[in-house]
């Protein structure tokens, strides 16, 4: 019995060799081109295993002078395709999820699963229309011989009724984790020789970002400036609306952070006043919590490294291209055993 699919007037059936196909009358005599149009949302896994929207950096981080960067291990993909019949009309959508570095192989499964058929191989034998709007690029689908992505001839059809369908196809998946899209982020900073170098800050976050900077120079070099860099780090690349939750191990900037996030009155010492005007353009929630420094979290000694290496080079007279080169290095060591 053909079966009809939502959206369009084409059906599938299942023909006697247990392969599902188009019904008769719209076979092509030869193999035909696949047009299918891509939605992904990305996410993170924290160690409880709690699902948190992918962030990204804010658009000042690619105007400030310090060491920054995304780090795209442990992303995860929702991800939906669309199918597009000759007229591009969408006949069906396909929905799941996959490790970063799998979604080619995923969107190959999921149309193998809907025929009954093997992975597809026929190289550029499905044009693929995928939007770009996460910034993480399209390099393993590129890199897929099978894929020819957003090719010329597309541009101009009318595919919108394609991506409005796999919108919405997507939604749900979004929403399940869409209320829980907070930051969080590690930070900490340090001081080679009190009152003589300046101070650093880092800070990591679970979301597959890193940042570091050297102290203003209207800190003191003190160590709770340095500190007090790294959680900065972390406020101005959040994004404004986004929750923030800042992991530190240092008491006294925990206490500043969540006193100035209350409303409560601050003195006019530098770093306080940082802190204030940081807070008062956000608009989602900030706190602070205290984390025990050198205790085996990951993202905690990654900070803690990043920050003494910033210190120690910039101090020294370190070429910035060699300091980025072990930012990555420390990165890639102490989250490689994380969610």
């Amino acid at each position: 019995m053909p079966v009809p699919v939502s959206g369009s007037q084409l059906s599938i059936v299942l023909d006697s060799d247990g392969v599902r196909r188009f019904a008769t009358e719209q076979r092509q005599t030869q193999t035909s081109r696949i047009l299918a149009a891509v939605e992904r949302s990305a996410y993170t896994c924290d160690p409880s295993g709690a699902k948190h929207a992918y962030v990204p950096f804010s658009s000042v981080i690619k105007l400030a002078g310090h060491h920054a960067q995304r780090s795209e291990r442990g992303l995860h993909f929702d991800f939906s395709v669309t199918l597009c019949d000759s007229t591009h009309r969408p006949v069906t959508t396909l929905s799941g999820t996959c490790k970063n570095g799998d979604l080619d192989v995923a969107i190959l499964d999921s149309l193998a699963a809907l025929t009954g058929t093997a992975r597809i191989s026929t190289p550029a034998s499905i044009d693929l229309l995928i939007s770009n709007s996460d910034g993480l690029g399209h390099a393993e689908l590129a890199a897929n011989p099978v894929f020819c992505l957003n090719p010329p001839w597309l541009y101009g059809t009318k595919v919108e009724a394609a991506n409005q369908a796999n919108t919405e196809a997507l939604a749900p998946l979004k929403e399940a984790y869409l209320s829980r899209s907070s930051v969080i982020a590690y930070t900490d900073g340090s001081l080679p020789h009190h009152r003589r170098d300046r101070g650093a800050g880092a800070m990591v976050t679970m979301q597959g970002h890193w940042a570091s900077q050297i102290a203003p120079r209207n800190f003191s070099r003190s160590p709770l400036m340095a500190e007090t860099t790294g959680a900065l780090l972390a406020i101005r690349h959040t994004p404004l609306e986004s929750d923030l939750t800042i992991f530190s191990d240092c008491r006294a900037l925990v206490g500043y952070i969540n006193s100035i996030a209350n409303s409560d009155s601050y003195s006019r010492r530098a770093h306080e006043v940082a802190l204030g005007i940081a807070l008062e353009r956000r608009r989602g929630q900030t706190r602070a919590v205290w984390v025990r420094g050198h205790n085996g979290n990951c993202f905690n000694e990654a900070a803690d490294r990043m920050a003494i290496l910033m210190a120690r080079h910039f101090n020294a007279g370190i070429s910035p291209e060699r300091t980025h080169t072990l930012m990555q290095k420390i990165v890639a060591e102490e989250l490689a055993l994380a969610v």
